[in-house]
């Protein structure tokens, strides 16, 4: 798909990445979706018809190519959801972006990550902590994904970099708007060997209503998301909470009962997170769902599946499909084809991501 298009579809009022996706995922990567009717686009699962006639309507195509043509001369790639090496951890959760801007080395479709975050007024504690998890982690060739906020995320930043570890910045900004500005050196240093990432048009400000979407986007490319020091409102807590919808894991370091700056991840703890003192903690409990496993021998999970459950799981992939494209191509009928899906999730073969969109586990 023609990342201009992409960028004009964005900017339709009152589409939303879902349809984006569901509407490219119907009509295929060669077909320009402005030159449909309303009636053809109405055919796709998710476009009603204020939605059609929106994009109908749009007008505005100067803005993508201005868009386009800004990124790239600012030394910017952008990466979209149907690109080879876009994230699969990523892919996975609901409501992935459409496109991301990057800055850096490339992102890969297969990389083990595992998401720091926690407060911005740390204790020595909590930067002795984040010091400690960081250097184990990135010792065992782990990626570390954080929101370059003041605090934590820029301890677990500094850390990586200081040691020669790669790590990826989500910014809840445009990617040409670095917030905090203090972090300026520090983004040309994470580029480097790592990554600094963001879904928002270029010039975007870091508004308060940015950073929900951008924690999505932390626990969605890791494996794993760890709370260090996270207060009773902390947004690292919004992190933690995408990573449990995402089906990922949740650890926390405990805190002493009596920091305010631990209310928040000892609650988390309290509420199911697993209690951690140091990075190997971590690597023993997600080692068999790494795409680089540390052991060279890995367990497999015998999983037993019916003719039926077997058809469908291999037709599943990676990439999210959506029940109804699923029924169509498999010729099941939406009623049999939820029950066995049902199934299959009960045996961890497949999730559901929202939308009524699968992929296999």
């Amino acid at each position: 798909m023609n990342l201009i298009t992409l960028i004009n579809l964005l900017n339709v009022p009152k589409i939303g990445q879902q349809r984006i996706r569901l509407l490219i995922s119907h009509i295929g990567q060669d077909l320009n979706p402005f030159e449909l009717s309303i009636k053809e686009l109405c055919q796709v699962k998710g476009i009603d018809q204020q939605s059609a006639n929106e994009i109908v309507k749009y007008s505005d195509f100067e803005y993508g190519i201005i868009e386009y043509e800004s990124a790239i001369n600012k030394g910017y790639s952008i990466l979209s959801f149907w690109d080879d090496n876009y994230p699969m951890l990523l892919k996975k959760i609901y409501n992935p972006p459409v496109i991301l801007y990057c800055k850096g080395k490339p992102l890969q479709y297969k990389e083990d990550c595992v998401a720091i975050v926690g407060t911005r007024r740390f204790t020595p504690y909590g930067k002795m902590v984040t010091q400690k998890i960081t250097n184990d982690l990135i010792a065992s060739n782990i990626s570390i994904v954080s929101g370059l906020a003041r605090g934590i995320d820029t301890i677990t930043h500094k850390e990586t970099v200081k040691f020669g570890g790669r790590t990826i910045a989500v910014l809840g900004s445009g990617i040409d708007v670095i917030y905090p500005a203090e972090n300026q050196k520090l983004v040309d240093e994470i580029c480097d060997k790592g990554s600094i990432i963001s879904e928002f048009p270029l010039r975007t400000k870091p508004d308060r209503g940015n950073f929900p979407m951008r924690n999505r986007i932390i626990s969605g490319l890791s494996h794993a998301t760890v709370i260090i020091e996270a207060g009773d409102r902390s947004g690292a807590i919004l992190t933690a909470l995408n990573a449990v919808d995402q089906n990922r894991d949740v650890f926390a370091v405990p805190g002493r009962i009596t920091d305010k700056q631990s209310i928040g991840s000892n609650r988390m703890i309290k509420n199911g997170a697993v209690p951690i003192s140091n990075g190997d903690d971590i690597i023993s409990e997600i080692n068999p769902r790494l795409f680089n496993p540390l052991k060279s021998v890995q367990k497999t999970i015998s999983i037993e599946l019916t003719k039926q459950e077997r058809l469908i799981f291999d037709h599943l992939g990676h990439d999210p499909v959506h029940i109804d494209e699923l029924a169509k191509s498999m010729k099941i009928g939406i009623t049999a084809l939820l029950q066995i899906l049902l199934k299959l999730e009960l045996k961890n073969a497949v999730h559901q991501i929202g939308g009524k969109q699968f992929v296999r586990a």
